[in-house]
């Protein structure tokens, strides 16, 4: 028998070996293999940090492996681990205990829940608390009586956390927290349904804008190559009309930023420079720019810049807690605090624009290092454009399918993933991805425009790796299990997968700066799952979709789940007595719908898919949904509708129809009617304005600037 074979080949198993009960890090699922050696990496590293001198280091190791061999996501079981592990570390604290057989589940545990101790802690850390205890304590009870022989599970059964004989039911505090998150998701989601068009029109048009910075920087590149043109390189142009801005920029390297700034550098610095040597050789140089000022064009007004320009003279990029003084960490602190990020309550240092993987939004450690003895500030363009890109794909996808984040990190330039047919000689597009809770692929139906964007990132892939095709690489987000081999992933870069909180904080950079705030001013903090509630609560509450259809669309077998995502906002209940509330409700009362068995959904789908399809050419642009129509037909506003500027004409003349509509049928006394032509002509006209949007971020798309250099 080879070493390997009687002990883990973990990296962490040395670190764990003497400072945890042994035959726990020697348990084996039923293939005789360790299971310590499939935790993940994330998980050992903060137990080791955190846990593994506590007196429950042994009870929560074993719900990590009990967790890990029943497939767990990396995530859940982080969670898990982060909220049991400081609630006990508070209470021996509390009650000076070094041993956890003096833990009294019964009465020291009890206080926290009644509220008697740590009166600060709020009702939903009592109820993640209680919720996690009590499932690890029965999620590890339960293995070891069946995985482990019974000779052994004595020994294994001191681990178990002891079950309290009282739960959730036994405190107020259980059904405050959930009504309280409930609530704040809501209010967060009335923020958010109003403005998904515009939201997603002005990702597009600040992608617009880094194109032509990248486009800018690349011209100026080129022009640094040229005989007689050194660095630094001045150049500027003009945004489109939209903007009204001029730009002006200063390209640097490496070495001439070093040898124009050389009273803030060392001797040592100046010297490689200067031979371009160690860092500074041809190999390790690179370019970057120097944002120096925008000015208006046309007006006198205070000219905007950059979107993101305030971030990086925050220095709120990364992790901008390094090197940093402890003054100013609390200002940055502050400063995100304002804009969401965090809870003041809180000592913490949020990293919202910390993308956590190489070459993505992250500038290099010599901009970051050097941004101060700038007159402007220092941009490195690539990891910016990248981020950009990867952004605008993850936000059209979440705004237009209300797909959730491990379901657009699935998709694969592969032929099983990305699937083309025709319909009515046109080409239309679908990927097909494993939802939650599944583990077959489903189908997510795309609009031209999103293929587009998916094109637009296998693009650049392509360019950044230099190959002909996009690499395969290992899937790195939540149920990794279900994808072991590697895939040519559209959201990756530099050979990894991109995670979670990578799509996160480019979603966050793409989108600073626009102000969405709740009804009592509390900032909102734009997320995938939020963008997930907003597109169900749109989709139910103002297009009067039937619930079970949306259900279908969000890929969620609990119609139940889906009635709390689309439940009315503040908003929504506050417009009750608006036209278009009182016209869909005379054909459709949510409330009052009975909903439909699968069964019944299928046959109704045999009776209209000959009328009804995927990608049918309906009034003012195209269908997406594969379901029974939503809303009989009445194509105007429906959620399931991509608006075509080519079809604008169509609700130009719908609007005109409307007008006589509601002449005639007000004259006939048909006053529901009346209020039905009116309501079709003012989703006719919103469906324009979302179809200007387009066409000027289409035109933008288009816009080359002029790009003027200056030594």
């Amino acid at each position: 028998m080879t070493e390997s074979t009687i002990k883990p080949l973990s990296l962490f198993y040395e670190h764990l070996l003497g400072k945890v009960d042994e035959q726990l890090l020697h348990l084996t699922d039923a293939r005789d293999s360790f299971i310590l050696d499939k935790i993940d990496e994330t998980n050992l590293k903060f137990y080791i940090k955190n846990v593994v001198d506590k007196p429950w280091n042994n009870h929560l190791l074993l719900a990590m492996l009990v967790y890990t061999e029943k497939n767990l996501d990396v995530i859940t079981i982080n969670q898990s681990i982060k909220i049991i592990n400081p609630r006990l570390r508070n209470l021996f604290e509390y009650f000076d205990l070094i041993e956890f057989e003096r833990f009294n589940i019964e009465t020291q545990m009890y206080q926290y829940f009644k509220g008697s101790i740590f009166e600060e802690d709020t009702d939903s850390m009592r109820a993640a608390f209680l919720r996690q205890y009590r499932s690890c304590s029965n999620s590890t009870k339960k293995w070891v009586a069946t995985k482990i022989p019974k000779e052994q599970q004595e020994h294994f059964e001191q681990f178990i956390f002891p079950m309290p004989s009282y739960d959730s039911r036994d405190f107020s505090f259980t059904k405050s927290a959930k009504d309280q998150a409930q609530n704040i998701r809501k209010r967060e989601t009335d923020a958010i349904v109003p403005l998904l068009p515009q939201i997603r029109a002005e990702g597009q048009f600040r992608w617009n804008q880094l194109n032509r910075l990248r486009q800018a920087y690349l011209r100026a590149c080129e022009q640094a190559k040229t005989p007689n043109e050194g660095l630094p390189l001045d150049f500027h142009y003009d945004e489109p009309e939209r903007i009204g801005e001029r730009f002006y920029f200063r390209l640097w390297d490496k070495s001439s930023f070093v040898l124009n700034h050389q009273d803030r550098f060392n001797n040592h610095t100046i010297k490689s420079a200067i031979n371009r040597t160690g860092s500074y050789s041809d190999e390790h140089n690179h370019y970057f720019v120097e944002f120096i000022k925008a000015e208006r064009l046309d007006d006198d007004q205070e000219a905007e810049g950059l979107w993101f320009i305030e971030l990086f003279e925050n220095d709120v990029i990364g992790q901008w807690r390094q090197h940093a003084t402890d003054d100013e960490i609390n200002q940055k602190r502050e400063l995100l605090y304002s804009w969401g990020y965090g809870e003041e309550s809180l000592d913490s240092n949020p990293r919202p624009y910390h993308s956590e993987h190489k070459g993505i939004l992250t500038p290099s450690s010599f901009v970051s290092r050097n941004n101060d003895k700038a007159e402007g500030v220092l941009i490195d363009v690539e990891p910016l454009y990248v981020a950009g890109t990867f952004g605008l794909l993850a936000l059209d996808i979440c705004t237009t399918t209300g797909a959730r984040i491990n379901e657009l990190l699935q998709i694969s330039n592969t032929k099983e993933c990305i699937r083309t047919f025709k319909v009515d000689k046109k080409l239309r597009f679908s990927f097909y991805v494993i939802p939650k809770g599944r583990d077959e692929v489903e189908a997510f139906f795309i609009s031209d425009q999103t293929m587009k964007l998916i094109q637009s990132v296998g693009l650049m892939l392509k360019a950044h790796y230099g190959t002909e095709k996009i690499p395969g690489v290992k899937y790195s987000c939540q149920r990794k299990h279900l994808f072991p081999k590697p895939k040519p992933y559209f959201f990756q870069y530099h050979n990894k997968a991109l995670k979670q909180k990578t799509i996160t904080a480019i979603l966050r950079f793409l989108l600073h700066g626009q102000q969405f705030e709740t009804q009592e001013g509390k900032p909102v903090v734009v997320k995938t799952h939020l963008l997930r509630h907003a597109f169900a609560t749109e989709a139910v509450q103002r297009q009067k979709l039937p619930i079970d259809v949306v259900a279908k669309i969000l890929h969620q077998r609990d119609v139940g789940v889906t009635g709390y995502y689309s439940e009315p906002t503040p908003s929504q209940v506050a417009q009750s007595v608006s036209d278009l509330h009182d016209v869909i409700s005379d054909y459709l009362d949510i409330d009052e719908a009975v909903l439909r068995m699968p069964e019944e959904l299928e046959k109704e789908l045999e009776e209209y898919k000959k009328k009804v399809g995927v990608f049918n050419n309906v009034l003012g642009g195209t269908c997406v949904t594969n379901h029974v129509c939503p809303i009989k037909m009445a194509c105007l506003g429906c959620q399931a509708k991509i608006p075509q500027p080519e079809k604008k004409h169509e609700l130009f003349e719908v609007i005109e129809l409307s007008k006589d509509m509601e002449k005639r049928y007000s004259v006939m006394g048909l006053t529901i009617d009346a209020k039905k032509a009116k309501a079709m002509r003012k989703n006719a006209r919103n469906e324009l304005k979302e179809i200007e949007l387009i066409e000027k971020y289409r035109e933008e798309q288009t816009y080359e600037p002029h790009i003027q250099f200056k030594n």
